[in-house]
């Protein structure tokens, strides 16, 4: 048994210091969730995260991929808190944005590619156009020759004698007197 102290005699309680309170009282505050830690974190279009420490209140940056840079504005934190309505550990939500840095030349080689494409247009249909009117001048002339050819008139005889007096009238050697009465001698039956 602990000794009584001696009757008369009032116990008083010596004060605490102020640093071991402190103590206490963060130990009874902090969150009864020792070893919580986060699920890896989400994933955000264009960015990567290397998370080195998963344990509550943990801070982790995401980096945009290669091509793609921060949007001003938005921010790359993360941060490992807990939830004690739903009793889970998770990472905020950044409302990180990468936005691409080829966007203006992405645009400006599209209008290139435009602009090559259309010019290509233009000299295939200009290089059609000749051609087509080189063939039909070629077919024409041939068609012309025809219709001259047609126009003359077919003779009978099989000498073109007759044929010569109407192609050449000034030629003193073929009157068409004379060609007609050789034209008769020879149609004249001969006697036996």
């Amino acid at each position: 048994m602990a000794p009584r102290p001696p009757s008369g005699c009032r116990v008083r309680a010596l004060p605490a210091p102020p640093l071991l309170l402190s103590l206490l009282l963060l130990l009874l505050l902090q969150p009864a969730t020792p070893g919580v830690t986060c699920p890896p974190p989400m994933s955000v279009e264009h960015a990567d995260i290397r998370v080195k420490n998963y344990s509550l209140k943990s801070r982790e940056r995401y980096t945009c991929n290669s091509g793609f840079k921060r949007k001003a504005g938005t921010s790359s934190l993360t941060e490992c808190v807990f939830n004690e309505t739903m009793n889970i550990a998770h990472w905020t939500v950044p409302n990180l944005k990468c936005i691409s840095t080829y966007s203006y030349h992405s645009g400006a080689m599209t209008a290139v590619i435009g602009i090559i494409a259309v010019a290509v247009l233009c000299v295939v249909l200009v290089v059609i156009l000749v051609c087509y009117g080189k063939s039909r001048h070629t077919a024409q002339t041939p068609s012309v020759e025809m219709e001259s050819m047609e126009e003359m008139p077919m003779t009978r005889g099989t000498n073109g004698r007759e044929e010569d007096a109407e192609n050449y009238p000034h030629d003193p050697g073929h009157s068409r007197e004379r060609l007609r009465a050789a034209e008769a001698g020879a149609k004249a039956p001969t006697l036996p």
